[in-house]
Formats: C-alpha cells, sequence, structure tokens
C-alpha cells in the first residue's frame, strides 16, 4: 500500500524532500540517502517512526 513518508534526524528535523510509494520503498530510500549523509534517518508515516535507517 503506497503512503506518504517523511524522513528526521536524531534532532527530529525534516532532512529530506517527503516519498510517496510503499514502506518497502521508502526504508531503501531512507538507507541509501543515510550513507550518502553519513548520519540516521528515522522513516516517519502518519504519526509514527516505523524504522531508522543507520548511517
Amino acid at each position: 500500500m503506497e503512503n506518504l513518508y517523511w524522513f528526521t534526524n536524531y534532532d527530529g528535523e525534516n532532512i529530506l524532500n517527503d516519498f510517496y510509494g510503499t514502506e518497502k520503498e521508502a526504508v531503501k530510500h531512507a538507507e541509501k540517502q543515510a550513507k550518502i549523509l553519513g548520519e540516521d534517518i528515522y522513516v516517519n508515516c502518519n504519526e509514527d517512526i516505523i524504522d531508522v535507517a543507520f548511517a
């Protein structure tokens, strides 16, 4: 199921553009960006943190 996902850092700051797709696609996107940015990225959907991509 496709949803809107948003990505934050440890401090809760929005660090990537919003992403529309499946949870699996959003997590894969976050993992790739975490390696590029060198920081952990929290994957959010609605009011919940659904996963964390570690740098």
